[in-house]
């Protein structure tokens, strides 16, 4: 994710700025990997706004290469992304074959509708995903605080990985009383209709890069 560090290093708001935590400067910290910077960014070849209701007579609303996507760099940033998406796409179609299922079925109708559409940087960027899920937030040296994500439909997986070298990471599902290992390379499911609040620490050390599955369209 070198390709996306000035991306990040943009990212990073105000403390208290907004209430918005995901970018809030006070949760992140220093990396020791040169060329990653701290921040956040949401990453998304067809990127659907949330909050708007969607009918079959309304046109005006239609999925759009988030901002993160739409720069030169684009394409390099999800191709930087391929091998972390694939082990994900492995883990998900043992764990959920309905979602992996349902969700190829959606990202292919979207890369046919972009074709069809003539929406050629959106079609190109899609031919290189390697995911089903049409989201993924990616957080480096991020410490999340108690947080629940009621987003999305319950059935649904939120698949959630870590890569870069980092150690003694945890996450802490408060609800159930578990506290996870949260080392470089692991990754966690957690299904929507169970999903408790939960959160993030290292131990004030650098918590390298985490990526957040999030399947956006249906």
């Amino acid at each position: 994710m070198h390709c996306a560090n000035d991306l990040l290093k943009k990212s990073l708001s105000p403390v208290n700025a907004n209430c918005i935590w995901r970018t809030d400067r006070s949760y992140f910290y220093l990396t020791e990997t040169p060329g990653v910077s701290p921040g956040c960014i949401n990453v998304s070849p067809c990127w659907f706004q949330q909050g708007h209701e969607v009918n079959n007579a309304d046109v005006s609303c239609c999925p759009e290469i988030s901002a993160s996507l739409k720069g030169p760099q684009g394409v390099t940033i999800i191709k930087s992304m391929r091998r972390p998406s694939l082990l994900a796409l492995a883990a998900l179609r043992v764990m959920h074959p309905s979602l992996y299922w349902s969700s190829l079925r959606t990202t292919l109708e979207v890369g046919h509708w972009a074709y069809s559409s003539g929406q050629t940087k959106m079609y190109e960027r899609i031919r290189h995903w390697a995911l089903v899920f049409t989201g993924v937030a990616v957080m480096a040296n991020h410490q999340s605080p108690a947080h629940r994500d009621p987003k999305c439909c319950p059935e649904w997986f939120d698949l959630m990985t870590s890569v870069s070298n980092y150690r003694s990471a945890r996450m802490t599902l408060h609800n159930l009383g578990i506290e996870l290992m949260y080392d470089s390379g692991v990754m966690v499911a957690v299904l929507r209709s169970a999903y408790p609040p939960c959160s993030g620490h290292a131990d004030r050390r650098p918590m390298g890069v985490g990526m957040v599955h999030e399947r956006q369209c249906s």
